[in-house]
């Protein structure tokens, strides 16, 4: 019997080998499975992800789910098949368990402070006070990196080796904005210039430079992935208007009046359907207001004026968690989207730059 499995493997492999296209397909930074190895296997949509059901191969054959992206541990191919690097990986997330982390830079001692919810307190010494955070994925190992903006050069600590790094791209005036906008799993060198609404990527896939007008001056900075291919889509909030415009990469322009002048935008993807929200956080209410592309409008009290909006995935469920970071106390408070519980820790003090409140402006 045992002889018949595997020579029965054998076949359907070779066969694979000449048709992988019906297999397996990768589209836009996202794993998309087109056709099973077996008449049992395939799987269902499960937040906008695709969730393997079975596989073909050894007892050790199959995947495994995390961040709501698969890795293949073993089966008919010699190196242990492939990993696939998730389209939405969670932000602010230091120890690579899906899970965002409490973190805070000091800028009085020149640290970054990190209560990683997996693998405990870390700190390091880096940057300098009046640094402009830049923490993102930049070597693609599912880990945020430590990394500032000064001037016009960047400066960050690879997650995967610890090796330092630094890259001249901009002018001091320039606001970081790294995001995935290519969809190779590594988020990008990227600034958005207020003087002149101008874009300005450093593509990591190739090392190619992308340059775009897409902004006025005033204009707030909201790269995210607003249509779930998998790449980050050059976007912004206009403050004056309370409008949102948004270039997808998929399916193009789009924009919605969502907010007013007060307003802090918030990017983040809040019903777990792969696409980054509208939200803001309205600090003269304490208010947040959050426009779900798939659940549609949340309205919120949760906060007060003094509090920075420190959105994320804290409980690793795929979807934000509404957040804040209370100064005054060095306090942070959240709600858990998958239980709906109210959860605090100590983890600061009043001058502290809480990490995931980076790209709030």
């Amino acid at each position: 019997m045992l002889k018949k499995l595997i020579f029965s493997a054998i076949l359907l492999a070779a066969g694979l080998a000449g048709q992988g296209e019906r297999a397996l397909a990768q589209s836009g930074g996202q794993f998309q499975i087109t056709q099973s190895v077996r008449s049992n296997g395939g799987g269902t949509m499960q937040n906008g992800q695709y969730k393997i059901d079975s596989t073909i191969g050894q007892s050790l054959a199959g995947v495994t789910m995390a961040k709501l992206g698969y890795s293949v541990a073993n089966g008919f191919w010699s190196s242990g098949a492939a990993a696939v690097v998730p389209a939405n990986r969670a932000r602010f997330d230091f120890d690579g368990d899906g899970k965002a982390d409490s973190a805070v830079f000091r800028p009085s001692d020149h640290t970054w402070y990190i209560h990683r919810s997996t693998l405990g307190l870390v700190q390091n010494s880096f940057g300098l006070a009046n640094d402009k955070l830049a923490p993102a994925d930049f070597d693609g190992d599912g880990k945020t990196d430590i990394a500032v903006y000064r001037d016009n050069t960047w400066y960050w600590l690879k997650s995967s080796d610890n090796a330092f790094q630094a890259q001249q791209f901009g002018i001091p005036e320039d606001l970081p904005t790294p995001a995935n906008f290519d969809g190779d799993g590594k988020d990008d060198i990227a600034v958005f210039r207020p003087s002149t609404g101008d874009w300005h990527i450093l593509n990591s896939a190739n090392g190619s430079y992308t340059g775009l007008h897409f902004g006025l001056t005033g204009d707030k900075p909201v790269a995210a992935d607003y249509d779930a291919d998998g790449k980050a889509d050059v976007a912004v909030y206009r403050p004056s208007e309370g409008n949102w415009y948004v270039l997808r990469s998929t399916q193009g322009f789009t924009s919605a009046h969502f907010g007013v002048a007060e307003d802090k935008p918030i990017t983040g993807d809040f019903d777990g359907d792969a696409k980054a929200d509208l939200a803001v956080f309205r600090p003269s209410e304490g208010n947040w207001y959050v426009l779900r592309s798939t659940q549609g409008f949340l309205g919120l009290h949760f906060g007060i004026s003094i509090d920075t909006p420190v959105a994320g995935d804290y409980d690793g469920d795929g979807k934000f968690d509404i957040a804040i970071y209370r100064h005054s106390e060095g306090n942070w408070y959240r709600l858990n989207s998958s239980n709906g519980q109210m959860q605090s820790v100590h983890f600061g003090l009043q001058a502290d730059k809480p990490i995931p409140g980076a790209y709030v402006r």
